[in-house]
């Protein structure tokens, strides 16, 4: 098969597009012919080498961690999904990931995906579907609860959107103050995170960066700030809200559930640009300013 491999941590130039073998499905695994592969920002990090002390790869290895495609080989002990099945992915990052013609999946984190969703649909929904969820599942909230979503219009904060929505609380987009509009048009409500004030959410999802440090002020006392990102230690002086940081994990009924809900046309993830495999490095520099939709690679 064709890959796209990293042939030393570095730049986007150290990507090539070469042959590779074919993978086998281990135990608890599926392959899939590649369509569409997702780009996130760990991926930068990871190529860069910024992570290689926690997640070493071996060189020239294979990145990207989202994929959609469809079954061609079921490894040992796998139900519930067969070859021909169109699916989406989260990889682990282990240097045999979604950037390649095919790629071995493990079913914890494989999801159908309906024929009324594209491929590129699909590529864009594991991660920021599986973060969001973990993350409104770690406020705990209740129906009703007013839930500040810092960074609503990026990936993981529409994803946030839908499922809070889904669950009967209210969801309040956090965004700049030029988009406003959008923010409102996608929770219903929205604030200008960088110039709000007061203590008035119940709980709040942090997924900004830029604005981290505003968040935990906006939130009553009790509440909890599910973030994303770092948030600042001074940003809680005195632990007066909780702070829960999320490491996503699969779950594979929770993957599935995040494909349904844009099934049914209630999460849609932009898509900013597209590049071919052959051009991997462009799609990471394209990620790496900052775009407003995700980056996805067609195969």
């Amino acid at each position: 098969m064709k890959a796209a491999r990293l042939q030393e941590y570095g730049d986007v130039n150290q990507f090539r597009l070469e042959d590779a073998p074919d993978p086998a499905p281990k135990a608890g695994e599926v392959v899939i012919a590649v369509a569409v592969s997702g780009l996130n920002p760990v991926d930068l990090y990871v190529r860069q080498g910024y992570l290689k002390e926690f997640i070493p790869i071996e060189l020239p290895g294979i990145l990207g961690i989202d994929a959609a495609g469809t079954i061609t080989a079921v490894g040992e002990g796998v139900s519930g999904f067969a070859v021909g099945d169109r699916v989406v992915g989260h990889l682990p990052i282990n240097g045999h990931g979604a950037h390649a013609q095919k790629a071995a999946v493990p079913v914890a984190g494989l999801a159908k995906l309906p024929a009324n969703l594209s491929f590129e649909a699909g590529a864009t929904l594991p991660l920021v579907g599986l973060t969001a969820r973990d993350a409104v599942d770690a406020l705990n909230v209740r129906p009703g609860q007013r839930v500040l979503v810092a960074g609503a219009l990026g990936a993981v904060g529409r994803a946030a959107v839908q499922y809070l929505k889904e669950i009967g609380a209210t969801p309040v987009a956090g965004v700049r103050g030029a988009r406003l509009s959008e923010g409102k048009a996608l929770a219903g409500e929205a604030i200008d995170v960088e110039t709000a004030a007061g203590a008035q959410f119940d709980h709040a999802v942090s997924t900004a960066p830029a604005v981290a440090g505003k968040v935990p002020a906006l939130v009553k006392d009790g509440g909890t700030v599910a973030s994303v990102v770092q948030t600042p230690p001074e940003a809680n002086p005195g632990e007066r809200v909780k702070i829960a940081s999320i490491m996503t994990q699969d779950n594979p009924a929770k993957l599935q559930a995040v494909v349904d809900a844009a099934a049914r046309g209630e999460l849609d993830i932009p898509i900013a640009q597209t590049f071919p495999l052959a051009e991997l490095g462009a799609a990471h520099t394209a990620l790496s300013a900052a775009p407003h939709g995700k980056i996805v690679v067609t195969h």
